[in-house]
């Protein structure tokens, strides 16, 4: 006698018994708790092998293919014990159908396949395990006998299918978990790995120094003030710190403090309750979002006095209360504050609490702009190629001398590395698939050389006066204008700056039109 899956699953019904449907229900609770795979399988295997009477019972598991590449079995079998009918397995995978036999030796199906003539086996039911929305299963629950005679019912079967299908629903959510859970830690690694401390891209002297800092304060929780110019590297090296600290299996938040209107910065930061202003929500701020990790706040100069004040609390308190609440909640956070101005001509102009600068300026890491360190743009330069390369799908084989040598005599004076990066993203997208990037390549600030002068005629007049700064100003675009024939756009552009900053300079420095 045999059963395959068309007539356990056909138009007669197989009504299970009450102790069985409370079984079902009991196996769903218990497996919908477990996380780990393997305690998953090995719970779904004793279940049922316990719940059929069954001799022995497997799950074989299945690769993208179809192919099987893990089998799961019963801790009572031994290593030669562990095997199965492949045919049987096969079948079921490939018509996604139970199948089962009460008399496998007489059996037209299977009796004349060799896996089964060499395993001894006597009867199974074989079940694929089906994820709704899934094309192919993931694998089977298999259970048969090798030694006893026991025939399988038709019920048997329909439990052992129904059984089936609540595992399997189970095993595809562990083994996503267990997968994001893999991706998470190997994201985690790899942003780790991109701001390790020594790898942000830097050799000079100037790097060095800041690598030293930043290694010093990793394992501290120290206010961090990190100063430097616009594009400088700042929040580089806020994530380097983080990411290489006690806290980096913690979150790292970032905010621009110029980018919200006061009202809106409090609530970002504090979070806020319904109603404390037109279209507040009970909301969760940043600082408790941050908790366990770092908050790195960037334009801090950009805060009012009363905004300076509370984060001050916060910095003094460890708490926060939510715009519109009334209870203070604590937090653990690690605060890195970052500025492109000179904080202590911000306090003497008044703009700046002198208070608040000292709570921040706990350790400060000056990141040197990229005219300071010319020994590192080669460096950033390849390391941009290699990045925008393959983004874009683009093979380049590095930089010619000519265009090497025009990006490390550029000042990078209006956004240093973020000007580079530009630069080079811009390059890959005109450069010639599997050439070098050459000085065509770049723009045209890079390609129109800046007047070659010496030390001698920069610093002084004809008579060896030292030249004032607005003295040097006036000669300098005055040189830049007589190269380009008086184009002010085009002198605009060698300079790096828009054409209006340079009317308005030329109507400062009386150069006329």
């Amino acid at each position: 006698m045999s059963v395959d899956a068309d007539q356990v699953q056909g138009d007669e019904e197989y009504p299970l018994s009450q102790d069985r449907l409370m079984t079902l229900f009991s196996f769903s609770q218990r497996i919908n708790q477990i996380k780990d795979v393997q305690t998953l399988l090995d719970e779904v295997l004793h279940s049922a092998i316990a719940r059929l009477g069954a001799e022995r019972g497997m799950i074989i598991l299945t690769d993208e293919s179809g192919e099987t590449y893990r089998t799961v079995a019963s801790e009572t079998l031994e290593e030669e014990d562990i095997a199965f009918s492949t045919s049987i397995v096969q079948t079921a995978l490939k018509d996604k159908k139970t199948i089962m036999s009460a008399d496998l030796q007489s059996d037209a199906r299977f009796r004349n396949a060799e896996s089964v003539r060499g395993l001894h086996i006597l009867s199974f039911v074989c079940v694929p395990l089906i994820v709704p929305g899934r094309p192919d299963p993931l694998g089977t629950l298999y259970i048969d006998q090798r030694i006893y005679v026991k025939t399988f019912t038709r019920e048997d079967a329909a439990f052992l299918e129904a059984f089936a299908n609540l595992a399997a629903i189970a095993i595809s959510n562990a083994n996503l978990m267990d997968r994001l859970l893999t991706e998470n830690i190997t994201l985690r690694e790899e942003v780790g790995k991109r701001y390790d401390v020594p790898g942000v891209i830097g050799q000079s002297k100037a790097m060095q120094k800041v690598f030293q800092s930043v290694t010093q304060i990793l394992d501290d929780d120290s206010t961090v003030l990190i100063t430097g110019e616009s594009g400088s590297g700042k929040e580089v090296i806020a994530k380097a710190i983080h990411y290489n600290g006690k806290r980096k299996s913690g979150p790292f938040l970032a905010l621009n403090c110029g980018a919200l209107p006061e009202t809106l910065l409090e609530a970002e930061l504090f979070g806020s309750v319904r109603g404390a202003f037109t279209g507040a929500i009970d909301k969760q701020g940043l600082f408790q979002a941050a908790g366990g990790g770092t908050l790195f706040l960037d334009e801090i100069h950009h805060t009012s006095h009363p905004m300076q004040i509370k984060l001050l609390r916060v910095l003094q308190e460890n708490e926060i209360r939510r715009v519109g609440g009334t209870k203070t909640t604590k937090v653990d956070v690690r605060l890195v504050c970052a500025t492109n101005e000179d904080l202590r001509y911000a306090i003497q102009e008044g703009r700046f609490r002198q208070d608040f600068y000292y709570r921040i300026n706990v350790v400060t890491i000056d990141v040197p702009p990229l005219r300071d360190r010319r020994e590192d743009i080669s460096l950033l330069a390849q390391h941009f190629l290699d990045k925008y390369s393959r983004e874009k799908g683009k093979e380049l084989r590095g930089f010619d001398a000519r265009a090497l040598e025009a990006l490390k005599n550029y000042d990078w004076t209006e956004n240093n590395v973020r000007e580079l990066e530009n630069e080079i993203e811009r390059a890959v997208i005109f450069a010639r698939k599997g050439s070098r990037i050459t000085l065509k390549d770049l723009s045209e600030k890079l390609r129109t050389p800046v007047p070659v002068v010496t030390p001698a005629n920069v610093f002084t007049d004809q008579q060896g006066r030292p030249l004032s700064y607005e003295e040097l100003e006036r000669e300098y675009i005055r040189r830049v204008l007589s190269r380009v024939g008086g184009n002010k756009a085009e002198a605009a552009r060698i300079m790096g700056i828009p054409r209006s900053t340079l009317r308005g300079k030329m109507k400062k420095l009386d150069l006329g039109s």
